[in-house]
């Protein structure tokens, strides 16, 4: 598998700098469906699917719809995940970029030193930090911090998260998961922000259990 690696010069960092890597951070994917019939029973057929899932890889296509611009922002890309709690996001167009994150700790490109610090002691790094029991399915870990809502949708799982940590309301209103197929693969996912602004994924060619090395999730020092 080849994985892109570039940097970007630094460059100004916007408000909204931090939804960068934040579209993955429930990116899910199972092996077999199972059929539900309310929230309990779908958290449970994902649960089940999920316990088998060590690391998983797809394609992205991200449409960022930005009320300040007239036009919406397009980027692709490839996806890997790690349990317990290792993401690699390899940003391919409109601009190179690789976002890590392993554990507590996250690396974006264009952050400055002192932006790093802020990030990994705000609400963004807690949670970075929620990651391995998100991408597992674990119902405790979702009804932990969010209001959850589970219904079976046609040809799959439709999820809806609701932030109940004042924090994490200032930064997101809902984040909406559609599972698709047979498989319950990851579909696509839309994350409405607390700023109006709305996120839109959608995944391809997901795969699981590949052979992901560790250093593949490895942040470098900092220059």
């Amino acid at each position: 598998m080849r994985w892109l690696s570039s940097s970007v010069p630094p460059r100004p960092v916007p408000r909204r700098r931090p939804l960068i890597g934040f579209w993955f951070l429930l990116l899910l994917a199972a092996p077999a469906s199972a059929a539900c019939d309310s929230t309990e029973t779908c958290l449970a057929a994902i649960d089940a699917v999920q316990a088998g899932t060590q690391t998983l890889t797809a394609r992205f296509t991200q449409t960022k719809h930005v009320s300040l611009l007239d036009e919406p922002i397009v980027s692709t890309g490839r996806f890997a995940f790690k349990r317990p709690d290792r993401v690699r996001l390899d940003i391919e167009t409109p601009h190179a970029a690789t976002v890590l994150v392993n554990g507590r700790q996250v690396s974006i490109p264009g952050l400055s030193d002192a932006e790093r610090q802020q990030l990994a002691m705000g609400p963004m790094a807690a949670m970075f930090a929620e990651f391995g029991a998100m991408f597992s399915g674990s119902r405790a870990a979702l009804s932990k911090n969010f209001e959850v809502v589970a219904q079976p949708a046609e040809g799959g799982i439709a999820m809806t998260l609701t932030p109940t940590l004042p924090e994490w309301q200032r930064l997101f209103r809902t984040i909406a998961l559609r599972f698709s197929g047979p498989d319950l693969v990851m579909h696509s996912m839309r994350l409405d922000d607390a700023l109006g602004d709305r996120l839109e994924i959608v995944m391809t060619d997901v795969q699981r259990n590949a052979d992901l090395p560790d250093t593949l999730f490895t942040i470098p020092p900092s220059p």
